[in-house]
């Protein structure tokens, strides 16, 4: 009788712990990008290491953020490209830019979540593009660098989620070089970055983009920068 007294109550000590790790699954939620989101957002120090290699581009950290609306953690994603394709220096380049990213991440601050009145935590993403000229400069070209471009943008349409990487589960940040002409418009939009399944996305919804006119001494000018398309999997994939 003692024994199965003592499973019984074993079982149900183990009923209960599946319960409650049911439940604090449950009070994360998934908050998919969450840079427009947040009340503070520290950008983060370019690295001289990523400089001196010349690497930049987008770098997309994962991030958990309590019930306070602070970051609980937080951990850069690798490229979908090996590391090993690439030069010591430019390896380290892109490991410095991570940790650079992660270290931003963890200072960022947000509204604390509330589901049914509870403060929830909040699974997402927060993305840095890394650009080594930030302030315009001519590129020789008659077109000036304008850097990241994506808040510029009067109209930025989103980029589709192709099937393909969906069945692969396929997500990350693809970067775009473009070309914008004297009237604003998209002439020119290469992928420089990102995963292979996704750039055809990213590089179709970057030609429909529109900007006002950049002036330079009174004259409209070309201009050269970069877009950066977060591409997450829909809670369902995930």
């Amino acid at each position: 009788m003692r024994l199965k007294n003592l499973a019984f109550t074993a079982a149900i000590v183990a009923i209960c712990a599946s319960f409650a790790a049911a439940q604090d699954a449950v009070k994360t939620l998934n908050g998919g990008v969450l840079n427009g989101k947040a009340i503070s957002l520290p950008k983060p120090a370019y690295p001289d290491l990523a400089r001196k290699a010349g690497v930049e581009g987008a770098v997309r950290v994962e991030v958990i953020i309590d019930e306070n609306g602070n970051i609980e953690s937080a951990a850069a994603v690798k490229d979908a490209d090996a590391d090993n394709e690439f030069a010591s220096e430019v390896v380290d380049g892109k490991a410095a830019l991570r940790s650079a990213a992660e270290a931003a991440a963890l200072e960022a601050k947000f509204s604390p979540t509330l589901l049914s009145g509870v403060p929830v935590k909040v699974r997402g993403t927060i993305v840095y593009n890394f650009a080594m000229k930030s302030a315009p400069e001519t590129t020789g070209k008659g077109a000036i660098n304008g850097g990241i471009l994506n808040g510029r943008a009067t109209e930025l349409p989103k980029a589709e989620y192709p099937a393909a990487a969906l069945a692969v589960r396929a997500q990350g940040s693809v970067v775009v070089n473009v070309m914008i002409d004297e009237g604003g418009n998209v002439i020119q939009a290469t992928a420089v970055s990102g995963h292979p399944l996704l750039q055809a996305s990213a590089v179709t919804a970057a030609r429909k983009a529109r900007f006002v006119p950049t002036m330079l001494s009174g004259q409209p000018v070309r201009v050269s920068g970069m877009l950066t398309y977060a591409f997450v999997l829909p809670e369902k994939d995930q």
